[in-house]
């Protein structure tokens, strides 16, 4: 079964102190994964007053190209939030102030046996400590 990792990595606008953090979402399937892409994009323009300061025409127009078919629209949407024609997401010290990565993985990554040895030492601590009282 694949997993698509949605990676979202945020960067200050700040020619002193860039400073980079990052979130990650998991999904089922590449449509979910689009879906959330196209979320971290929105949540980004929605914290700030991107649409005060760049003409949203090509936003516009691509929502009202595909408003009544989801399927095509969060595609659409994430071309036009990558391509970014209108340098909504550039920064004015830093190259990209947001930037959104899907990547597919087999399977999820754990340590399974790393896991089931501490539930082991916790079970013996246990014991232990009932032993002494």
């Amino acid at each position: 079964m694949s997993v698509f990792i949605v990676t979202a990595t945020h960067t200050n606008d700040d020619y002193k102190r860039p400073y980079v953090s990052t979130q990650t979402e998991m999904a089922t399937s590449r449509e979910d994964a689009v879906v959330l892409a196209v979320d971290f994009y929105l949540d980004q323009l929605d914290g700030g007053c991107w649409f005060d300061h760049y003409d949203p025409l090509g936003f516009n127009k691509i929502v009202d190209q595909h408003r009544s078919n989801p399927k095509a629209l969060m595609p659409a949407l994430l071309e036009y939030f990558e391509n970014d024609p209108e340098d909504m997401f550039a920064g004015e010290y830093v190259p990209k102030i947001l930037s959104v990565t899907i990547s597919e993985s087999e399977s999820i990554p754990s340590d399974v046996e790393y896991t089931l040895s501490t539930i082991d030492e916790i079970i013996r601590y246990i014991k232990e400590e009932r032993e002494e009282a």
